[in-house]
């Protein structure tokens, strides 16, 4: 009987731990004023919450890249309002902001995040594009890593592309939501002007999001990564996107590329594509990084 009861207090707590949460709202806007200087201008939402302080934190990892990565350091000019009022912050922890809310119901959080390093798992933002590693950017209350999201991202005025893994929001757009935190930490999001082309393959539809340029033929890229496409998911048996995007980022030199639940990030340099030999890297890795939908995502 005892342990009868004391299941069902534990049922009846976390009933209403999902309830209250299930009223909070978290809504991202990220712009870009000066993408020159390297910058994204984040704003932070949450409504509902109504506790006397709200610790924020941005994550030290990045899915898929098994090492702390310290995106904290790059955060300037943090501050946020509660109720409209501004609200004393201290930063309590190295990547942890304690908003002192006074159980005010809406709490608007800004901070401006520095990005200025080339790689498949950091933001990167210059005049051309801008590169959003999303453990680098957004961040989350402290326990409510399962809480859902909404993210605007407002190109550049020059800017008229967003290309992500991330579910859109009907009607909206350049809005995206996220089930999770774990959803939104693991999608990318590329802004800019890159070139963009689709293929379908294993019934699924698949982007493609080049930023920077070089000597690729789409019409052959489209037929060679369905080729890909098909045979890997013919191993596994089934394919379990309802549509997946690669970002391809050509420079000229470096490579790489990094998993994520329904996209990659891969590096190549421009003129990979030139040769039998740079073109055959390329796809290698395109393969590679397909393969991990299963291999450690899923198995």
């Amino acid at each position: 009987m005892l342990i009868k009861k004391s299941i069902l207090s534990l049922v009846l707590i976390l009933t209403c731990f999902m309830a209250a949460n299930a009223q909070v709202k978290i809504a991202f806007e990220v712009s870009f004023k000066e993408p020159q200087a390297h910058y994204a201008e984040v704003q932070m939402n949450i409504s509902g919450l109504a506790k006397d302080y709200v610790d924020v934190k941005m994550p030290v990892w990045t899915p898929g890249s098994y090492l702390v990565r310290e995106f904290e350091k790059s955060v300037e000019e943090f501050k946020a309002t509660a109720g409209g009022k501004q609200a004393r912050v201290e930063k309590v922890r190295k990547n942890t902001w304690r908003i002192f809310s006074a159980k005010a119901a809406e709490i608007k959080i800004n901070y401006r995040v520095y990005a200025f390093e080339i790689s498949v798992r950091t933001p990167f933002i210059d005049e051309s594009h801008a590169f959003l590693s999303s453990t680098g950017i957004f961040m989350h209350p402290d326990g409510m890593i399962k809480s859902p999201s909404t993210v605007k991202i407002v190109p550049f005025n020059t800017w008229s592309k967003v290309s992500t893994g991330l579910e859109p929001v009907a009607g909206q757009q350049f809005t995206y939501r996220a089930s999770d935190f774990d959803i939104l930490y693991d999608s990318p999001i590329e802004v800019g002007n890159q070139d963009i082309f689709e293929f379908n393959a294993a019934g699924v539809r698949h982007e493609v999001a080049m930023y920077g340029g070089g000597n690729y033929d789409k019409e052959k890229l489209k037929v060679d990564m369905a080729k890909i496409v098909e045979e890997i998911t013919a191993v596994y048996g089934e394919n379990p996107n309802k549509h997946y995007t690669f970002i391809v980022h050509n420079f000229l030199r470096g490579g790489g590329g990094l998993e994520h639940l329904n996209s990659t990030t891969l590096g190549a340099t421009r003129n990979a594509y030139n040769t039998e030999a740079g073109y055959k890297g390329f796809l290698a890795l395109v393969a590679h990084e397909y393969h991990h939908l299963w291999n450690v995502k899923r198995l």
